[in-house]
C-alpha cells in the first residue's frame, strides 16, 4: 500500500510538470520566434516487475518552423530553416555574453547598431573601416564622404566575390552647372570643347563605367586588365600638294560614319604672324620657299602677302576642324607634330600636341579617345576644291583594347573622373606677361600634396613649416619661361608649362590632374594675375567621389552598424534598410545601395541541447556544441526581410493536452486516496 502511495505521488508530480509546461506553451502562443516544448515521461525503477511510478525525463524544445507573419517593418527578419541569429548582451563591466535567438523583431539602437527587442546587439560580418587611401577616390582632398552636393549618381553595384562582398558607388557634384566651354581664343586646335560636348562626353563615360561595373558584378573574380584608349592621326596634304586655299575649298574627315567638314577660313595674316611662321620654319629646318613663302622682313608684294594669308587660313581651318571633332565625338582632337624619327607620316612615329605655327602647317591632327577601349573608325580624310578631291592619310598609333575585371573598372573610373574634374589650366597671355628681353620673372605654386596630405609651397626651403622659395624663370620669350618651369625638378613634379597658340599655359600633370594649385608669378615685385577669361578646368570642373565598402566574410564577427555617417559613407545617417536571403544587409540612400554587414546564422549539431534563457534567448551547452558558421551563410536558414516567425505553439493541441494532463492528475490523485483507504482498512483490521 505504501508503494502505491509513492507511485501516485510521482504521477502527480509528473502531471503537474506537464501542466506547467503546457501552460508555458499557451502563455507564449503569440511570442515571436518561440519554440514550444513537450514533456518526455519515463517509468521509474521496477521491483518484482512492478514499476514505481513516472518521472519527467526532459522538457524538450520542438524546433519546427513557425508560421510566417508579413509585417513590412524594415528591420524585421525571420529565419526559414535551421539556424539562429547571434546576439550579445554587453554589460556595464565591458564583458559580453553571447546568446542565440529565432526572434527577428530587430531595431536600430541608440548607438546605431542592429539590436533585438531586449537591446542585445545582433552579430554578423561587419563592414571594414573605410581606408581613405585605398577605398576612396576623391577629386576633392577635403571630402571623403557623400554629401548633398554630390547629387549626380554615376554608378552603384554590390559585387559578391568569393570571400567578401564589395560595394562600389560613385557620385559627382552637378557637372551641368560647372561645365564651361573652352576658350577657342586660346585652346583652338588644342582639344577645345563646348560645354554641351563636355556634358555629352561625361554621359558617355558614365555608360562605360556602369557597363564595366555590371560586368564585374557578373564575373567578380575573373581576369583583370586595363582598357587602352585609341590614338589616331589624320594627315592633310600640306605645302604645294594641298589644294585648299580659296573660298569654297574644304577639308573633311569621316569618323564612325559621321562626316565632319570645315570650309576654308579666309584669314588676313599680320606682320607678327608672318615673322613668327617664317622663323619657326627656319628653326625646324623647313624651307619656307616650299610653302610659297618669302622673307617677311622686307616689302612684300600682294601675291607674297596672299601666300601668307593662305598659310594662316590653312592653320585656322585645321584648328577649326580639330575643334569640331572634339565637340562632336567623345575624343580629344589636337594639332600635332611627328617626332621626326622617320621623316614620314606612319605609325612608327611619336606624335605630340603642338600649336606652333610651323608645326600646324603640316596639317596633322591627333585624335585620342576619351573612353578607354572604345573604338572609333576613320574611313576618309580629304581636301576638296573646285571639284577636285585629294585624299589624305590616317592611321592609329594605339589601337583600342577592352580590358577586363577590376582593372577595366578602374580605367573607366579614371577616365570618367578626368572628364568630370579635369586639369587646372592657368593661362597667361603675352599681354598679361608684358614680356621683353629685360623682364625678370619668378614662379612658385601652393599645391595639395597627396602623400603629405597637406598644402605646401613649391619650391620651398624644406623648413617646418616650409616657406616658398620661388624659382627664377626670367627669359625673353614664353618658350624660355616654359623651359625653365619644366626644368625645375620641384615644379615639374606637380605642374607642366605649355605653349598654346602663343600663350603660356601652366597645368597640373596627368598623375595629379584632380589637384588644384595656386600659382604665384612675379615680375620683379609685381604679381601677375592669371587671365580669368581663359583659365579654368580642362574638364567640367565638378568633383568626383567613389567609395568602396567591403564586408569580409572570413573576418571575425561584430555588432552590425547601420548609421551611414558612423560608417563614414555619408554625412546623412539614415537610408532604407534591406536584407536579402543570405542575411546581407544593405542601406539605400539617394539611389545608392551600400552593403554594410551580413547577419551571421549559427547552426548547432544538437539544437535540443541549447538551454532556454528567457527573453527569446538560448545559450549553448556542452550538449549542443559550439555554433557553426558557414561562409555567406551557405546551407543555413534563409533570411526573409519584413517578416517574423511566429510561435510554433499550437493552442488547440495545448488545450487538448491540458484536459489529458488534468485527467491524469485526477487519476493519480484517485490512486493515492484509494491506497490510503485500503491502508486504513488494514490498520482497522489489526485493531
Amino acid at each position: 500500500m505504501i508503494g502505491a502511495l509513492w507511485t501516485g505521488v510521482s504521477g502527480l508530480s509528473s502531471q503537474q510538470k506537464a501542466l506547467d509546461n503546457e501552460s508555458n506553451n499557451i502563455a507564449n502562443v503569440n511570442t515571436v520566434g518561440y519554440k514550444s516544448s513537450r514533456i518526455s515521461f519515463a517509468d521509474q525503477m521496477y521491483q518484482s516487475k512492478i514499476g514505481k511510478g513516472s518521472i519527467v525525463q526532459d522538457a524538450e524544445k520542438i524546433y519546427t518552423q513557425g508560421s510566417t507573419k508579413i509585417t513590412g517593418v524594415e528591420y524585421d527578419m525571420m529565419l526559414e530553416g535551421d539556424g539562429f541569429f547571434t546576439v550579445i548582451n554587453k554589460n556595464s563591466l565591458g564583458t559580453a555574453e553571447t546568446f542565440y535567438t529565432r526572434a527577428g523583431n530587430f531595431r536600430m539602437g541608440d548607438n546605431g547598431t542592429l539590436q533585438d527587442a531586449g537591446g542585445n546587439e545582433v552579430q554578423g560580418w561587419i563592414m571594414q573601416p573605410i581606408d581613405t587611401q585605398k577605398n576612396v577616390t576623391s577629386t576633392n582632398p577635403n571630402t571623403s564622404v557623400f554629401t548633398n552636393e554630390y547629387n549626380k549618381m554615376l554608378g552603384s553595384k554590390i559585387i559578391r566575390h568569393g570571400t567578401y562582398v564589395e560595394t562600389v558607388t560613385a557620385k559627382s557634384t552637378d557637372y551641368n552647372t560647372t561645365a564651361k566651354s573652352d576658350s577657342t581664343t586660346v585652346f583652338s586646335g588644342d582639344g577645345a570643347k563646348s560645354k554641351s560636348s563636355k556634358v555629352s562626353d561625361i554621359e558617355e563615360a558614365i555608360k562605360n563605367y556602369t557597363a564595366w561595373l555590371q560586368k564585374l558584378q557578373e564575373e567578380p573574380d575573373g581576369p583583370s586588365s586595363n582598357s587602352i584608349a585609341q590614338v589616331s592621326q589624320i594627315d592633310f596634304k600640306s605645302g604645294t600638294d594641298s589644294i585648299i586655299g580659296n573660298d569654297g575649298s574644304q577639308i573633311k574627315v569621316v569618323i564612325n560614319g559621321q562626316t565632319i567638314s570645315q570650309n576654308f577660313i579666309l584669314t588676313n595674316s599680320t606682320q607678327g604672324f608672318r615673322e613668327e611662321l617664317w622663323n619657326e620654319l627656319i628653326d625646324k629646318g623647313t624651307d619656307p620657299n616650299t610653302e610659297g613663302l618669302v622673307d617677311p622682313t622686307g616689302t612684300l608684294t600682294p601675291a607674297q602677302i596672299a601666300a601668307y594669308d593662305k598659310a594662316a587660313g590653312k592653320i585656322e581651318t585645321y584648328k577649326a576642324l580639330a575643334d569640331q571633332i572634339s565637340s562632336k565625338l567623345p575624343v580629344e582632337a589636337t594639332m600635332a607634330i611627328d617626332g621626326g624619327e622617320s621623316g614620314a607620316f606612319n605609325i612608327n612615329e611619336t606624335y605630340k600636341t603642338s600649336t606652333y605655327l610651323g608645326d600646324m602647317m603640316k596639317g596633322i591632327i591627333q585624335i585620342k579617345s576619351l573612353i578607354p577601349g572604345q573604338e572609333f573608325k576613320i574611313t576618309e580624310v580629304s581636301e576638296s576644291s573646285a571639284g577636285q578631291v585629294v585624299q589624305g592619310n590616317y592611321q592609329s598609333t594605339s589601337l583600342a583594347s577592352q580590358g577586363s575585371g577590376i582593372a577595366a573598372v578602374n580605367t573607366a573610373k579614371d577616365a570618367l573622373s578626368r572628364l568630370i574634374s579635369g586639369k587646372q589650366q592657368d593661362v597667361y597671355t603675352p599681354t598679361d606677361l608684358g614680356i621683353d628681353t629685360n623682364t625678370a620673372f619668378e614662379y612658385s605654386i601652393t599645391i595639395y600634396d597627396k602623400e603629405l596630405g597637406m598644402n605646401i609651397p613649391i619650391p620651398n626651403d624644406n623648413g617646418n613649416p616650409p616657406v616658398a622659395d620661388p624659382v627664377d624663370v626670367s627669359g625673353g620669350s614664353i618658350d624660355q619661361i616654359i623651359a625653365l618651369i619644366n626644368a625645375d625638378p620641384n615644379l615639374s613634379k606637380y605642374v607642366e608649362a605649355r605653349y598654346v597658340n602663343g600663350n603660356l599655359v601652366i597645368q597640373t600633370r596627368d598623375d595629379n590632374y584632380d589637384v588644384e594649385f595656386s600659382g604665384n608669378l612675379m615680375s620683379g615685385t609685381t604679381p601677375i594675375e592669371v587671365n580669368k577669361n581663359y583659365s579654368g578646368r580642362e574638364g567640367a570642373g565638378a568633383e568626383f567621389l567613389e567609395i568602396k565598402t567591403i564586408v569580409d566574410q572570413t573576418a571575425s564577427q561584430g555588432s552590425i552598424q547601420l548609421r551611414l555617417d558612423t560608417l563614414n559613407i555619408s554625412d546623412s545617417p539614415f537610408g532604407t534598410f534591406s536584407v536579402d536571403s543570405t542575411g546581407l544587409i544593405t542601406m539605400k540612400q539617394d539611389g545608392a545601395e551600400f552593403a554594410i554587414g551580413q547577419v551571421a546564422i549559427a547552426r548547432f549539431n544538437n539544437n535540443r541541447g541549447l538551454e532556454a534563457q528567457g527573453n527569446n534567448l538560448f545559450a549553448k551547452t556542452t550538449e549542443s556544441g559550439d555554433p557553426i558558421y558557414n561562409l555567406n551563410n551557405n546551407k543555413t536558414a534563409e533570411v526573409r526581410g519584413g517578416a517574423l516567425e511566429l510561435s510554433n505553439a499550437d493552442l488547440s493541441d495545448s488545450l487538448v493536452n491540458l484536459m489529458i494532463f488534468q485527467r491524469a492528475f485526477e487519476a493519480n490523485a484517485k490512486s493515492i486516496t484509494t491506497a490510503d483507504e485500503l491502508l486504513n482498512t488494514l490498520i482497522n483490521l489489526k485493531r
